[in-house]
């Protein structure tokens, strides 16, 4: 062989095998963790850790609102969507995230304590932290 040829043969056959069982499987894992279609779930929403106030995005019209007990922060549904809006925070990262919907996406706002989490229709819990 020409040293030009073996310069080429950057990867040998068992190691393409390697990586090509690699790309399938974490393509398979990206497919599995990824939110199917468009499934619309519960928003709970918590003040301290505790919920205060769980909003069912499929039926919810569209309107502002802010938490009794948390003033500073205003939410905002639209389209089976929810987002904070109008926050009296430093920063305002939380109302970056923008409209969540779908099952497992979660917004919060450090600074007021404040978050709000899409869960899915029949979930289960998987285990409590405090």
């Amino acid at each position: 062989m020409k040293p030009e040829q073996q310069k080429r043969k950057m990867i040998s056959k068992g190691g393409g095998i390697v990586l090509l069982l690699l790309i399938a499987v974490s393509a398979l894992l990206v497919w599995l963790l990824t939110p199917k279609g468009d499934a619309i779930g519960t928003a709970q929403i918590m003040l301290d850790g505790k919920c205060v106030k769980t909003i069912d995005l499929s039926t919810a019209k569209d309107n502002t609102f802010t938490l009794e007990n948390c003033e500073n922060v205003h939410f905002e549904i639209k389209n089976h969507q929810i987002r904070f809006v109008n926050v009296n925070c430093p920063d305002h990262l939380c109302e970056q995230f923008g409209f969540i919907s779908q099952p497992g996406r979660t917004a919060v706002c450090m600074p007021n304590r404040v978050s709000v989490t899409i869960v899915g229709t029949g979930a289960k819990t998987d285990g409590i932290v405090n």
